[in-house]
């Protein structure tokens, strides 16, 4: 089954507080649901953790950060459907500027999807930060990308499509690429940047393996009589 963007939504809040969540979304059982989560200002509170009202269980990727804003990534693996899904970031203290994105993809494997993960930081227009290498075919590269200040547009590199992007100034947008051979591509800043200068600007890229993927031993080797 080949892996395919299903549905994503965002949500932007300038209030101080300890969480951020995303409206009633359709969620499908066995599906893949991965979660970036933004912060304009770095601080100490990071996300403690991320729930929703289908049950699932997210695990933690990595998080980057810089003065001006930070990133973290979550996923749900073979998730638990839910026609009204309501996903909601909590926070170890209270945050202004908070950002949720979350995207569903479907065709990703139930077990084990995550392959790979990395995070840059660079401070010139249209620089890559850093790539990642997939290890698998078939897979979907997810990054998400947000910059100190509030004056950059983005567009996606090569093969990427813009899924989400924050609906305030301060530019949280958020890329994926669905790959069919195993490579290195560019990853957390996956796209280039129109600005009126340059600034200090972070991504983060995690890859998911498509359903399927694992070795299959030979018959011979699967059975041992007796």
């Amino acid at each position: 089954m080949a892996i395919a963007y299903v549905n994503g939504a965002n949500n932007f809040a300038t209030a101080s507080l300890t969480t951020i969540a995303i409206a009633a979304t359709s969620h499908t059982t066995g599906n893949l649901i991965v979660a970036m989560v933004f912060s304009n200002y770095a601080s100490s509170s990071a996300v403690s953790s991320i729930a929703d009202t289908a049950g699932n269980t997210y695990t933690f990727i990595r998080k980057r950060t810089i003065v001006g804003g930070d990133i973290e990534i979550w996923y749900a693996k073979n998730i638990t459907g839910n026609a009204s899904n309501v996903v909601t970031a909590t926070f170890t203290g209270a945050v202004s500027n908070r950002g949720i994105m979350v995207h569903q993809y479907s065709g990703c494997d139930t077990t084990a999807p995550l392959d790979q993960q990395t995070d840059g930081q660079a401070t010139a227009l249209a620089q890559t930060v850093t790539d990642i290498a997939t290890t698998t075919a078939d897979e979907v590269l997810v990054a998400g990308f947000v910059e100190a200040t509030t004056h950059s547009t983005y567009t996606a590199g090569s093969g990427f499509t813009k899924q989400l992007a924050g609906t305030s100034a301060d530019a949280y947008v958020t890329y994926d690429k669905i790959v069919s051979a195993t490579g290195t591509y560019p990853g957390g800043t996956i796209n280039t940047v129109s600005s009126s200068a340059d600034n200090t600007y972070i991504g983060i890229t995690a890859t998911f393996k498509a359903a399927g993927g694992g070795t299959i031993l030979p018959m011979m080797m699967q059975h041992h009589g007796g």
